[in-house]
């Protein structure tokens, strides 16, 4: 089963051409919806002027809302990649936290941070300021440099959930920044996206920053979903993780879309296939894992001489 693409509508504009006539040109359908569209009294969802089964192979591409969605009102495989908890920072951040950028960092509630402004600022200030992000998925504030004056403004938007989380950090400079597409724990793409915090999009895709990704996938096993994205910058003559963002709900800018879309719809194709009733696969792939099982009883030596 090939996946069908859904494309979120109004997110992306122009930049999303390419990226949909590469899927097409791969011989499968991609479909443009509005948010809405998506939920579950909506009824069926239409792409390729057909409605989609309710079970169908999918892989839905837009913000990150629209991911979550999908993956809360539709049976869709696998829906999307976005894990909300594995994409946290309070999660993955102690994975990673050799190959972090913002090594020297707190993670607290925006409220709990507002109070405690003095006192962060102590641990992490750098000339004046210190930088802040959510350590979550939803971007209720922006990630930047902030002085002691704006903290509390800067962190306004978490001030009113005491659960919204929040990073705050020693400031560090960034030169290069590249977004890496890790597909199935392999390195598929990459491209640069920022050059000293300015947008700065490149296919350009050096050795020694694939060689970089692919150490630290080798040396931490932990996935947050089985496609997701890696950015990485330089800062202070060193390459650093930036942050790791959902493959469903983050932007491709100039990475090789023929292997990114190849990569990622043979992992939702055989996603999908795994999660079928065995009677209710196609009949190769029953007899494929009927043989897988069969080989793995007798120790994969194919029984008996």
């Amino acid at each position: 089963m090939r996946p069908a693409w859904l494309i979120e509508s109004g997110v992306y504009g122009d930049e999303a051409a390419p990226l949909l006539a590469e899927i097409r040109r791969q011989g499968m359908t991609a479909g443009v919806v509005p948010h809405g569209a998506i939920r579950a009294r909506a009824g069926p969802v239409v792409a390729g002027g057909r409605p989609l089964d309710p079970d169908a192979c999918v892989i839905g591409y837009g913000a990150y809302p629209f991911a979550r969605e999908i993956l809360s009102q539709r049976r869709w495989r696998p829906g999307a990649w976005c894990s909300e908890e594995g994409l946290d920072c309070s999660t993955y951040y102690g994975y990673f936290g050799p190959f972090l950028l913002n090594r020297e960092h707190a993670i607290l509630p925006g409220v709990e941070a507002i109070r405690r402004r003095d006192e962060l600022f102590a641990a992490f200030g750098r000339d004046g300021r210190v930088f802040v992000r959510p350590a979550g998925c939803d971007k209720l504030i922006v990630g930047r440099c902030v002085d002691l004056g704006s903290f509390a403004a800067a962190l306004a938007p978490a001030r009113y959930d005491p659960a919204t989380r929040v990073v705050v950090a020693a400031p560090r400079s960034l030169g290069r920044e590249w977004r890496i597409i890790v597909i199935d724990g392999r390195v598929i793409a990459g491209s640069r996206y920022a050059v000293k915090g300015v947008r700065a999009i490149d296919p350009e895709f050096p050795a020694e920053v694939r060689a970089f990704a692919e150490a630290i996938l080798a040396e931490v096993r932990w996935r947050p979903d089985p496609a997701f994205m890696l950015d990485l910058g330089e800062s202070e003559g060193e390459l650093r993780l930036v942050e790791l963002n959902s493959f469903s709900g983050s932007w491709l800018y100039r990475c090789d879309l023929p292997a990114v879309v190849a990569a990622a719809s043979d992992l939702a194709s055989r996603t999908w296939l795994e999660s079928r009733p065995l009677d209710h696969r196609p009949i190769a792939a029953r007899n494929g894992a009927a043989q897988a099982a069969s080989s793995a009883d007798s120790g994969g030596a194919g029984g008996p001489p």
